[in-house]
């Protein structure tokens, strides 16, 4: 299973580098920053799903207590709350220890030079 959440992950890096333009290397910025950034899209489009949800749930919450379809909707958008906040949380532990390994690479690659 660890096998297939790294592989999606890294999919998601290179069709945020893709996307980006990044992959050409044509404005002069290192891998590095063009990982940082391609992984820093992907979060930003997790947290907006994430401040959705919340704005679903806040509106769920106010309906009338008596409402069983809106609870049920309501368990409904937590679970995926839950979800995606997992994920969010996958892709910012990968981005933290990608950008890590890559930076102290490179520092050490530097050293060698």
């Amino acid at each position: 299973m660890s096998d297939a959440i790294n592989l999606t992950i890294s999919k998601m890096i290179i069709s945020g580098l893709q996307e980006s333009g990044e992959s050409k290397g044509s404005n002069g910025k290192s891998w590095l920053v063009a990982i940082a950034q391609a992984l820093g899209g992907i979060m930003g489009d997790k947290a907006a799903k994430l401040v959705e949800l919340t704005g679903k749930m806040d509106k769920l919450a106010a309906a009338d207590p008596e409402d069983q379809k809106a609870a049920k909707e309501f368990q409904k958008t937590i679970s995926e709350f839950q979800a995606q906040s997992q994920l969010f949380s996958m892709i910012s532990n990968a981005a933290s220890t990608a950008i890590k390994a890559i930076g102290e690479g490179m520092t050490a690659n530097a050293r060698k030079q």
